[in-house]
């Protein structure tokens, strides 16, 4: 929004007199057509562009004259920022990376044990073992061990 108008502006060096103008006339330096021309001293720019850089020049008229401001616009491209997203889907990645690696050397170090430990085992059921109060006393006390083609081997795997 580029503001023109009567009184003082910063923005030039000359003051403006103080006197209440008729219309204000917006054209931009270099353009053939007028921009716009009304009693207000507001040139809106609904979608700026790059296309609208440049100077433009407002003439306020009124009964005792006119008076001719220049303006200049420069548009230019938003600065550019660091996407956040691409940092995000980093750590993610990384994580994920850490889990899958933990879970992989799990998997080894659990089948490594399940190799070594490999074998068969005997259960309750084995022969003079009913009264025995776990696995491990079951082995040791069964009577004369396995023979024959009714052996219960299981294996642990």
């Amino acid at each position: 929004m580029l503001w023109g108008g009567w009184g003082y502006d910063p923005t030039t060096p000359d003051p403006i007199p103080p006197r209440s103008p008729q219309e204000f006339l917006w054209e931009k330096e270099g353009s053939d057509a007028p921009l716009q021309l009304s009693s207000d001293s507001v040139l809106i720019f609904p979608f700026l562009n790059k296309s609208d850089s440049g100077t433009y020049i407002c003439t306020a008229t009124s009964s005792m004259g006119s008076v001719i401001a220049k303006y200049n616009l420069d548009v230019s491209d938003a600065s550019p920022v660091l996407s956040t997203s691409s940092t995000y889907h980093a750590v993610i990645g990384g994580v994920v990376a850490v889990i899958v690696f933990l879970l992989l050397s799990l998997l080894i170090v659990l089948g490594h044990y399940l190799i070594r430990h490999k074998g068969t085992y005997l259960t309750h059921e084995a022969k003079g073992s009913d009264d025995a109060p776990d696995a491990d006393t079951a082995i040791i006390n069964a009577e004369g061990g396995q023979a024959g083609g009714d052996d219960k081997k299981e294996y642990f795997i």
